[in-house]
């Protein structure tokens, strides 16, 4: 039996022993959490000890683990089904919550499956900066997205600021997950959220956004969301054509979905172009290089950019 307004909070883990405690601690005392669901996803530190500490301090707590590194996306989705609350919601393990954030977003919850927030910033090297919002000014609270606002948010655009809205870690409802059989796509490294939230506002959810109100994110080099191998574009590319494929779409929908696609494949493009010419393949170089307009000018931009590194080296006797 579900519990009213209660909240089961989803940490995917992989070799995050310096920040494990802090997501748990700053969660594990919420009224709202009855669920702290922990899948270690194979590490090779001391992350699988660690969470094993807190489920001995705290009935909240419960941890799982995979035999193989999977990814996240498998790893949440162990978690999903040992969720047993009205809500849902995912905390990486490198991130953490501010009290009183889950009160409020439940305050909006009515007649929505989906409520998020805007992020808070903070830096992992730079303890001297403050925590600043993702999207802060630039956007409007509390407001409804819809499924076009929301895949438009995330397409790169030149020139133009992007809200990245993939990024957002709402509650969900989980009667909306069960009834739908949603789950993330096990395959995806880069872009699950963004793609399960896609098929949530496709199949009808209603989606919420309110100004920040204590989710930190800790921007940090080497991420999973920072470092994209080829592979993983491909598989971020992919799911707006299997959506397409699969789901009820208008023709704007339909027209973001190919957008963000094609945003996706200018950096595959790029990849191709670059390891082309490591290993001088001079055809694959021209194929990359006139995919097309986009890919051509984004490449462009990169070899710019490289350029103009490699004289700043030299010109600074690095």
């Amino acid at each position: 039996m579900l519990n009213n307004n209660s909240i089961a909070v989803i940490i995917a883990a992989y070799n995050s022993e310096n920040t494990i405690g802090r997501a748990i601690e700053s969660v594990i005392n919420e009224d709202n959490v009855k669920q702290i669901i922990i899948v270690d996803d194979c590490s090779s530190d001391n992350t699988f000890e660690i969470a094993k500490f807190y489920k001995n301090q705290s009935d909240k707590v419960s941890v799982y683990s995979t035999s193989t590194n999977s990814g996240p996306s498998k790893a949440r989705n162990i978690a999903l089904n040992k969720v047993t609350c009205d809500w849902v919601t995912i905390l990486d393990s490198d991130d953490y919550i501010e009290s009183g954030r889950f009160k409020k977003l439940l305050s909006y919850s009515d007649g929505y499956e989906l409520i998020a927030d805007d992020q808070y910033r903070v830096y992992e090297h730079d303890k001297t900066t403050e925590k600043t919002e993702m999207l802060g000014a630039k956007q409007h609270f509390p407001v409804t997205i819809s499924l076009a606002e929301f895949i438009e948010s995330n397409i790169t655009k030149e020139g133009q600021y992007r809200k990245e809205l993939g990024f957002l870690k709402p509650i969900i409802k989980l009667d909306f997950l069960l009834k739908h059989r949603l789950t993330y796509q096990e395959a995806m490294r880069l872009g699950e959220d963004y793609e399960l939230y896609c098929r949530c506002l496709a199949l009808g959810a209603k989606l919420k956004l309110i100004e920040a109100s204590g989710y930190v994110a800790v921007v940090r080099e080497g991420s999973l969301s920072g470092s994209h191998s080829k592979q993983d574009l491909i598989q971020l590319r992919d799911c707006n054509y299997e959506i397409i494929k699969n789901m009820r779409l208008d023709p704007q929908e339909k027209k973001l979905m190919i957008q963000h696609a094609d945003s996706i494949n200018i950096k595959i493009q790029w990849i191709d172009f670059y390891s082309s010419v490591k290993s001088r393949n001079c055809k694959m170089v021209i194929k990359s290089f006139f995919n097309s307009y986009s890919a051509f000018k984004f490449i462009l931009k990169n070899l710019k950019e490289q350029f103009a590194i490699r004289i700043l080296k030299r010109s600074s006797g690095k």
